[in-house]
């Protein structure tokens, strides 16, 4: 029983502030992770064991990012805003962009076949096509898996949430008026 503790009210502009501060504090633990790690493994060679901490750190924080967001339904509220201001919806630029990210990087790898590993125009043809062909069958169900059924989950993931957030808010309707 909390009688004599006083309710502590705070002004939403400070804790506005406040929230700004945090997000930059964690952008800024970002860059320095991200900075840490180019240093550590292209500048200083020291492998993949040196930069473990800053990809906990990121692969962490990104992960706890997405969790509580699609579990606030931020997720939703966040995607029928872009749906609503914008000619194409987010779903349709997932799709576009895990097939331009998937046909980008078989290209890249087909034309670093043909160019490093081939002598002649016919093996750098068949070089080309063979690794760009490959490398499409496996990363473009890979991005499509992971930006397109990703965001969908994610979505669907926030809007239970909001509708048990509904839920809860309205009752159970067993109440006795």
């Amino acid at each position: 029983m909390n009688f004599f503790k006083k309710k502590a009210f705070e002004d939403e502009r400070i804790v506005n502030a406040k929230n700004k501060i945090y997000a930059e504090i964690y952008i800024v633990v970002v860059a320095i992770s991200v900075i840490s790690v180019i240093l550590k493994y292209y500048i200083f060679n020291l492998g993949p064991i040196s930069i473990v901490t800053e990809l906990v750190i990121l692969i962490v924080g990104g992960l706890y990012y997405v969790y509580r967001s699609t579990s606030l339904g931020i997720v939703s509220a966040e995607v029928e805003m872009h749906d609503s201001k914008n000619k194409w919806s987010q779903q349709k630029k997932n799709v576009v962009s895990s097939i331009a990210l998937g046909v980008g990087i078989a290209l890249v790898f087909g034309i670093n076949s043909a160019v490093q590993y081939t002598e002649g125009m016919t093996q750098s043809i068949t070089y080309f096509l063979l690794t760009a062909f490959v490398s499409l069958l496996i990363y473009l169900p890979f991005f499509f898996i992971f930006l397109v059924a990703g965001g969908q989950a994610l979505k669907h993931r926030s809007d239970r949430a909001i509708d048990k957030m509904l839920d809860d808010a309205s009752g159970d309707g067993d109440e006795k008026y």
